[in-house]
């Protein structure tokens, strides 16, 4: 379905467009019915060349859409002898995959993304602004984008039906070398629908872009309703824009429910002197699998900024890499994890500066609220040789509430440029003793000053997200209620 609206194109014309779509999917229903067939016997013959036999289910049983030709063909062929990673993967070292492989992938249930309510996932900087895509599809009847077209941006989706937009020439860019690996080739095979977001050179949009990724679940415990979002962002010169991106389960699923498992793309391409600010807010169930890949490329003069907030998932991956491809380019990444019962937290994360006067400043943070929870962090960055007169600065913090609460934690600064500034440091420890004293001092009971420093340990990130109070607000309610979970109580 296209829905590509230009800069000059009026409200009521965006809107129309979009009823048009809407009504093409309708009346070539029969076409699809007939398309999907074909592309069931075409899955079934792809699978079969694949060795992996968990792999090969797993494409039979999702990959039923005719996809996205010009992700899928690729992927295919890399996953023909690839393998499901294990703990004897280095970057898998010390996140099990078990509630994963442990289950059978199928696709979600199409027919219920019809009756999800996605109007709770709204804040007042976005009314106009919002894209919504349930089991990875998008929903022009859910979503609301006149204030992205008024702005001079524009929103397309590609997928196999006649008419809709041509892929993005940034798709698989990055991916298709490997980056990402089996789990980017599931979502290349699986994706049905590819969701662009494109800022156009010098256009800078004074609205967020609200993206809303809902998940439902099946019914068979033994199962994991699948999903594989596709989003391909590309902002040009002297562009402008912030994107808030949220993943949840859809209404009525809650942490009783059976399993889901999103395995989400967003490959994110900033022309010279563009800029982009990001926010991501997981707010899984725990029994979810949430497993996630963002590839960025910068051009020269360009910056990033990201602050990101997990609670939610029985695994919660995310794969993070960077390229810097020109000087003076600004990189700001800030995480806030949080592990509660059963949970894994995971970054991974990757940063390469190629180029002088680059900038680059992570900050990692973690809070593990239970004996059974983890917190994993690999952090990489490389300072390569013509990267001079770098600037660059990691750092993770981790606090564990509890005895045999586990984070396993791997900074890594790797610098071959002879002139720059880098740091980087990593600390793991409960409350600091004399920050508790001191708070009792002013005569607070020891239950209090627990809550009040635990709550303000994730602050530093939670106030760096775009959007406004609302989303912040609602964030630390996510916050709170997940750490409520594991009675760890903070102060209203």
């Amino acid at each position: 379905m296209s829905a590509r609206v230009s800069s000059a194109t009026p409200r009521a014309a965006a809107a129309a467009k979009f009823v048009a779509g809407s009504r093409r999917r309708t009346t070539t229903s029969s076409s699809r019915v007939a398309t999907r067939r074909v592309a069931a016997a075409a899955t079934a013959a792809e699978a079969s060349t694949i060795e992996d036999k968990w792999i090969a289910g797993s494409v039979e049983r999702c990959a039923i859409g005719a996809g996205v030709e010009s992700l899928r063909a690729g992927a295919v062929t890399q996953l023909a002898r690839a393998r499901m990673p294990t703990s004897r993967a280095e970057e898998f070292r010390f996140t099990d995959l078990a509630p994963l492989l442990t289950k059978q992938p199928t696709a979600a249930d199409a027919s219920k993304a019809d009756d999800v309510d996605a109007s709770a996932w709204t804040f007042e900087a976005a009314n106009a602004s919002r894209v919504v895509l349930v089991d990875g599809v998008f929903r022009a009847d859910k979503s609301s984008i006149d204030a992205i077209a008024k702005g001079g941006a524009k929103i397309s989706v590609s997928a196999a039906a006649a008419g809709d937009a041509a892929p993005p020439a940034a798709l698989g860019s990055m991916t298709s070398t490997g980056r990402g690996g089996v789990l980017a080739s599931l979502n290349a095979v699986m994706a049905s629908d590819v969701v662009h977001v494109d800022v156009p050179a010098g256009v800078t949009l004074d609205v967020p872009i609200h993206i809303v990724q809902l998940s439902t679940s099946g019914d068979d415990a033994a199962e994991l309703s699948s999903s594989a979002p596709r989003i391909v962002i590309t902002v040009g010169e002297r562009a402008s824009v912030e994107v808030v991106e949220e993943f949840a389960p859809a209404p009525g699923v809650s942490d009783d429910a059976c399993g889901y498992w999103h395995n989400g793309v967003c490959e994110i391409v900033i022309e010279k002197d563009g800029r982009v600010t990001h926010a991501m807010v997981q707010a899984q169930t725990r029994n979810a699998v949430h497993t996630r890949l963002t590839t960025l490329t910068q051009a020269e003069s360009s910056t990033y900024a990201l602050a990101e907030v997990n609670v939610g998932g029985k695994i919660g991956r995310h794969d993070l890499g960077i390229e810097q491809l020109g000087p003076r380019t600004v990189t700001e990444l800030s995480c806030f994890n949080l592990a509660g019962a059963g949970q894994c937290m995971d970054l991974h994360s990757s940063v390469t500066l190629d180029h002088e006067e680059g900038k680059t400043d992570q900050v990692h943070k973690c809070i593990v609220s239970s004996a059974s929870g983890r917190g994993v962090f690999d952090g990489n960055v490389k300072v390569n040789k013509l990267a001079q007169r770098t600037d660059a600065g990691q750092i993770s913090r981790n606090l564990l509430l509890v005895p045999k609460a586990t984070v396993n934690v791997k900074p890594n600064l790797q610098i071959v440029a002879d002139d720059v500034v880098c740091t980087h440091g990593c600390t793991v420890s409960d409350l600091e003793e004399e920050e508790l004293f001191y708070i009792q001092s002013r005569g607070l009971s020891p239950a209090v000053a627990r809550s009040l420093l635990v709550a303000g340990f994730g602050l530093e990130i939670v106030s760096k997200l775009p959007g406004g109070k609302d989303i912040r607000d609602r964030v630390g309610a996510l916050v709170k209620a997940s750490l409520d979970k594991d009675d760890v109580q903070l102060v209203a």
